[in-house]
């Protein structure tokens, strides 16, 4: 949002509070996926959990069964049955003396041993039943070979030698999922008439049965479950960020797509239930279906509840203590307890709500507050289901309560926010109409400024650039002064030679060209104080070292004149941007003052030292002289207009002001000046 501003128009406050909305908006933002991200974990791990606990409560179930009839069996020492082709004599009962008996009619049985019994159980089974599960009696020891163990088996029946009661894993047979779990089988005194002559004794362990129930069923129930997790969290986090990003108007119509998200979830979440219950319901006993929809039901977070028509309660999860404060027991005894833990407010709601009925014939969810034990009020969203018989008789209702009580107080803050960030808005409509109306006046005030600040700027320069030719004209008599005398000793000579007859024509042609070297050398001396007061129109890059090279040949002759030492230090060719002969012009005004100043203090050995230096990736030139320094009251005013030390006729007080414009506006660089052991250093960095 900073990018809309400018720093004229939203003051430090505004920065503040839009700075401050942007990182709460992020904050949230980042919680709320990270909440959203821990709730599908937590929700699918929970259902992998359940299903384990179904597949493995089946498994237990059948190899019970098996064992109850295996006990049967073993009860009344084997059962006789007649021989035939499938059922012939069981070759390793040959050592009991009634394994083959004939009844009077001459039919002949034969003994069928209990695991003889149940194996023949288990092919039934596999041959016709292949969805029930299959099933196998093994031993490390077997008498039958095809009764040896595969791996699983082997790694059960060793685990059994160290103690082990039972032994269950989900593994691939036949390329699909089985729940397969073993118990031991303990040598029973009714088994020594079999296996007495393998040396088992009564107690030990010799061998165990296997059951392998599929378990793809219960996956693809739970696939589904797990789907209607993750798109509710997903459609949850999609809404969060939906809130955060364009404010309370937009909360609302999330807040019903949430809702209706919910009340698919929770349709889903019934209808699994009924299909585990219809599935529970075709086992052994009503009693082991129950167990399995507990297990369900008692590891949910939300508050769930089997309420029957006479206003008792068939279940309740274990989560009622964590939402109400009161204890399971404390529902299950006192039926009226549901009554006054919900809000007086909404208790008539709560108890008309199963007549609204939507599309479907489902009864529509609600949102409701309870009271709990401790006192605090907490918001809880309602789902349930009428629940029937077999035969069609109504018998009660299935409910289930999700606390919801963070989201509603999340709801109520951003309402809150989204009313104070609209006032906020208004507010600031207001005043950027205010500061744009301002911020016109004061453009056109400040272009009236700066172009008069131009005007007086380019008036300073020019005058700058007469003083500076002033001082260029006295440079030129000093560079002219000895080629006018060589030129007068060269006439001189020719008119000496020429009255005594002794000049050749061949000394006259060297005379003559002698004075026209000196004459064009004066000549080029006019270019150059020409070339360096030309106007740059573009900035070029140029040569720092070259630059000052430049400036120093102009003034040569003067600081000769005055016996002044300069000396240059540069470790590379430094370039910069700019306009070299304004740069040369900034150089020429530092060094005639060195000069001048020379001169005023009677420096006995005046020295002038030059260092060239990039910086930071920028030229920087050191300009030090030895001439006494600038005195601490003048060295703040020595860079404004008009202002100087010497008298009128020695100096205009404006060229190092044009210097700093030169440098710092000009070419966006930095002039400043500071006093140094026994003179003054100045720096030019660009």
């Amino acid at each position: 949002m900073q990018s809309f501003f400018s720093p004229w128009h939203v003051s430090d406050n505004e920065n503040h509070q839009l700075s401050k909305i942007v990182k709460y908006s992020r904050f949230l933002a980042i919680f709320w996926t990270l909440f959203i991200g821990a709730s599908c974990y937590w929700n699918v791990k929970a259902e992998q959990k359940v299903l384990l606990k179904i597949a493995r409560a089946e498994a237990r179930t059948a190899i019970e069964r098996d064992l109850i009839f295996r006990r049967w069996g073993s009860s009344h020492g084997g059962l006789y049955v007649p021989t035939t082709a499938k059922t012939s004599p069981n070759p390793y009962l040959s050592h009991l003396p009634e394994r083959d008996i004939s009844t009077y009619s001459g039919r002949q049985l034969t003994l069928l041993n209990p695991a003889y019994m149940l194996r023949q159980v288990y092919e039934i089974t596999e041959t016709n039943e292949p969805s029930v599960g299959r099933g196998h009696l093994t031993s490390l020891n077997p008498l039958r070979p095809e009764n040896k163990p595969d791996l699983w088996e082997a790694k059960a029946l060793r685990a059994f030698e160290t103690g082990a009661k039972e032994f269950s894993e989900v593994t691939m047979l036949d390329g699909h999922p089985f729940m397969r779990l073993m118990k031991p089988f303990v040598t029973e005194k009714s088994c020594l008439k079999c296996h007495a002559i393998q040396g088992y004794k009564e107690g030990e362990i010799r061998g165990g049965l296997s059951v392998s129930t599929p378990v793809q069923p219960l996956i693809d129930a739970t696939h589904t479950q797990i789907l209607g997790i993750l798109t509710f969290n997903g459609v949850i986090w999609l809404l969060g960020l939906g809130v955060t990003g364009v404010g309370g108007r937009e909360l609302f119509r999330n807040a019903q797509a949430q809702k209706r998200s919910e009340n698919e979830l929770h349709q889903q979440t019934l209808q699994l239930e009924a299909e585990i219950a219809e599935r529970q319901i075709a086992q052994e006993s009503l009693q082991e279906s129950e167990t399995h929809l507990r297990i369900v039901a008692d590891y949910s977070s939300n508050w769930e509840y089997w309420r029957l028509e006479d206003g008792t309660f068939m279940y309740m999860s274990p989560s009622v203590s964590t939402i109400t404060g009161y204890s399971l027991e404390e529902f299950m005894n006192d039926n009226e307890l549901i009554d006054r833990v919900i809000h007086p407010e909404e208790l008539e709601m709560f108890r008309r709500h199963t007549h609204d009925v939507g599309e479907g014939g489902r009864i529509l969810p609600i949102e409701m507050r309870i009271v709990t034990k401790s006192g605090d009020v907490r918001c809880l969203g309602h789902v349930c289901q009428q629940v029937f018989t077999h035969d069609g008789r109504p018998w009660g209702w299935r409910a289930s309560n999700q606390d919801i009580t963070a989201r509603k107080l999340l709801e109520h803050e951003l309402f809150e926010q989204t009313d104070q960030l609209e006032d906020e808005v208004a507010e600031r409509e207001a005043a950027q109409e205010e500061l744009e109306r301002l911020n016109h006046l004061l453009e056109v005030r400040i272009e009236e400024a700066v172009t008069e600040l131009r005007q007086k700027d380019q008036t300073l320069i020019q005058q700058g650039r007469l003083a500076a030719m002033g001082e260029m004209i006295n440079n030129i008599a000093h560079q002219w002064r000895q080629p006018l005398n060589n030129i007068a000793l060269i006439i001189q000579n020719v008119q000496f030679e020429f009255d005594t007859g002794t000049i050749s024509s061949e000394d006259m042609k060297d005379e003559i060209r002698k004075a026209m070297e000196i004459i064009m050398h004066m000549s080029r001396t006019i270019d150059d104080f020409r070339n360096f007061f030309r106007a740059d129109k573009e900035r070029v890059e140029f040569s720092i070292n070259r630059a000052i090279d430049h400036t120093l040949d102009f003034v040569s002759a003067a600081l000769e004149n005055r016996h002044i030492v300069v000396s240059i230090e540069s470790e590379e060719d430094v370039t910069a941007i700019g306009h070299q002969n304004e740069y040369s012009q900034v150089l020429l005004n530092i060094i005639s003052n060195a000069s001048e100043a020379s001169s005023e203090q009677k420096v006995a050995e005046p020295h002038i030292s030059i260092r060239i230096t990039r910086e930071n990736g920028r030229s920087v030139v050191y300009i030090r002289d030895n001439c006494g320094g600038i005195p601490d009251e003048v060295m703040p005013r020595i860079f404004d207009p008009y202002f100087t030390t010497r008298p009128p006729d020695k100096g205009t007080g404006i060229g190092l002001y044009m210097s700093k414009v030169i440098v710092e506006q000009n070419m966006a660089g930095k002039l400043t000046a500071r006093n140094v052991e026994g003179g003054a250093e100045f720096r030019v960095e660009v």
